[in-house]
């Protein structure tokens, strides 16, 4: 894919060629916020709306950002194993993240870390992957195995679990492959979740005041041609928006009918998840990966491990939750 960069005031603006074939999304326009850093394994995006910063990790760098997305300026947490997510508490001044099999809380002024529980004690080797806080504030997450190669992964090793503010964790699916994205129904009634490699989005009841789930089906069939699908996040209209890893794009989806309504093609490949995010909740934030491509796809993907945002979508989110506790 060709793409033409532009630098327009300390960020790169791109202009991808073919995005004008899905409508209505050629208007929407990408741009570099992530200033210095580059990514291994970006991951997890969320937007703090009472700071207006974008926080991320990391993963295979062990990292946690806080970035201002108007100054490209962050603030780096480094921790000592894979970092799968990340997501402001209630309180303000500390975050809820997923390291390795520990979900811990990290005091943002002083760098304390707590662990307040640990998951998978009979699969040593399995570590946290995506997660973020249901409508209610309890911390959802999940595990997967540790790859054996280069893409190479022990199947059904994961579950997934949630943590409600009393730190009471409760496990609720086992034999995951991938846990990855995640996302709640504007009406509090249904939990969308993926495990990468089904291929699909899964649907389930959701009881938001008992924080339980139930009744899983299938919500949208992917195309493989589409790439893996990874992170998620979901619009005001209750469309769920999805990175392809491995697809080059963000895709939109009715999570209702199952159809695929839109395309965004990404000057990246291996796509890793999105949030929205920016003062009115309208543009979306994108994270990549840049590790494992080989020399002449680093060539071809000079602004991998980037991470993006995308403006003129037409839509927006809602303000994410912060952990209850």
């Amino acid at each position: 894919m060709l793409i033409s960069l532009q630098e327009t005031r300390g960020f790169t603006l791109i202009l991808v060629p073919g995005l004008s074939q899905f409508s209505p999304s050629n208007m929407a326009d990408i741009s570099v916020v992530s200033g210095d850093i580059c990514t291994k394994l970006g991951e997890g995006p969320t937007w703090d709306a009472a700071t207006q910063k974008l926080f991320f990790v990391d993963a295979l760098a062990y990292s946690v950002h806080v970035l201002d997305v108007e100054t490209g300026k962050a603030k780096n947490y480094q921790l000592d194993g894979i970092v799968g997510c990340v997501v402001p508490r209630k309180r303000g001044g500390s975050v809820i993240l997923a390291c390795e099999r520990t979900i811990r809380f990290l005091d943002l002024e002083t760098g304390q870390q707590e662990i307040v529980a640990t998951v998978d004690e009979d699969k040593p080797e399995n570590h946290f992957n995506d997660g973020k806080c249901d409508p209610v504030g309890r911390f959802w997450v999940g595990t997967k195995g540790r790859e054996t190669g280069a893409g190479i992964l022990p199947p059904e090793q994961g579950s997934l679990f949630s943590l409600n503010g009393d730190r009471k964790l409760t496990k609720w699916i086992d034999k995951i492959t991938i846990s990855n994205g995640m996302t709640w129904s504007l009406d509090k009634k249904t939990f969308y979740y993926i495990d990468t490699v089904t291929s699909k989005i899964d649907a389930f009841d959701y009881d938001h005041e008992a924080g339980a789930i139930s009744n899983r089906r299938t919500a949208v069939q992917i195309d493989p041609a589409l790439g893996y699908p990874d992170g998620m996040t979901i619009d005001s209209e209750g469309m769920l928006w999805v990175a392809m890893y491995d697809g080059w794009k963000v895709v939109s989806f009715n999570p209702v009918s199952g159809a695929m309504l839109r395309k965004v093609d990404m000057p990246v490949a291996k796509v890793t998840s999105c949030c929205w995010g920016g003062p009115n909740l309208d543009e979306l934030f994108v994270t990549c990966e840049s590790l494992r491509l080989s020399p002449e796809e680093k060539k071809t993907q000079p602004l991998a491990g980037s991470v993006f945002r995308i403006k003129n979508l037409g839509t927006h989110g809602s303000p994410a939750k912060a952990f209850d506790g």
